[in-house]
């Protein structure tokens, strides 16, 4: 099936700008995620949670 498949001299390169591009983010995260500060982890875990706290209090009023 892919033997008919004739790709261009050059459509390789796509290819790997691609695959850099996306590693390059997701190294940049990970690495970003490594070096958080022990505070900013505490206040990012509990946003999931800060909203539904709120919405509770306003309901029982």
């Amino acid at each position: 099936m892919f033997q008919r498949l004739q790709l261009a001299d050059g459509m390789g390169i796509f290819t790997l700008i691609a695959f850099v591009t996306a590693l390059s983010i997701y190294v940049t995260i990970f690495i970003r995620a490594l070096r958080m500060r022990r505070p900013q982890i505490e206040r990012l875990a509990q946003l999931p949670f800060a909203d539904e706290s709120v919405a509770r209090h306003h309901d029982a009023n």
